[in-house]
């Protein structure tokens, strides 16, 4: 039978290791119930390839409410403070206002296409495009050759999205801005590359647009 000595100095040592634990854990926001670091508990936030900046410092409330209490049992406190894209503007460029905007932001906002705490993916993208793309848009928009319904980028009812994305297997974001852009469906006016980017410039007609881009010369297409 362990004696009291013994007893004491079991669960000092227990004691001991647990502030050494959370001591090694610290650092961050502090659950104030506890007194513990949130990513002490929630390791797998602050853990992956690509974190986002917000938790750097492994700090919760850029994004979460900080009003302490039993989380456990009332999932409203420490809830994110904002689950539209506003909240991602009080760090990140508003993509508000500008000539065309992503739909996905829309509609779901930047959850979307990013993870928000980690991913294994660079800018924490659930995944990379084209597949990303894929997840809301239809394969036929790139598989399709002849359609006149599934894009209204077509020549008559030849698919032009087949001919860029599909046979010369153009990335979509050469052409197309992931988030927004000052000219009409996405369209960057200069492409991601540096100095060998693509620019472009579109004017929208009315069956159908014009592109000047640095890749061929001026082109118009007519829908039928």
């Amino acid at each position: 039978m362990m004696s009291l000595f013994g007893r004491v100095t079991s669960v000092f040592l227990v004691a001991l290791a647990v502030a050494v634990n959370c001591q090694a854990e610290s650092g961050g926001t502090l659950d104030k119930v506890t007194g513990k670091p949130c990513a002490s508990c929630h390791k797998s936030k602050v853990s992956g390839a690509f974190i986002h900046d917000a938790l750097a410092e492994k700090e919760c409330t850029p994004c979460h409410k900080a009003t302490g209490g039993d989380h456990q049992n009332d999932a409203t406190i420490y809830a994110v403070k904002d689950k539209s894209a506003k909240l991602c503007s009080e760090c990140h460029e508003s993509q508000a206002g500008k000539t065309s905007v992503h739909p996905a932001i829309e509609a779901v906002e930047c959850i979307g296409c990013h993870l928000p705490h980690s991913a294994s993916n660079k800018n924490l993208l659930k995944t990379l495009a084209p597949d990303l793309c894929f997840t809301c848009h239809n394969r036929s928009l790139v598989d399709q050759k002849e359609t006149s319904t599934v894009t209204g980028f077509r020549e008559g009812t030849q698919n032009l999205h087949n001919v860029h994305a599909g046979k010369n297997a153009i990335p979509c974001l050469a052409c197309h801005d992931q988030h927004a852009s000052s000219q009409p469906h996405l369209l960057r006016p200069k492409g991601m590359n540096g100095k060998d980017a693509v620019t472009l410039t579109y004017t929208a007609a009315p069956k159908g647009g014009n592109c000047t881009v640095s890749c061929h010369d001026a082109l118009g297409y007519e829908r039928k």
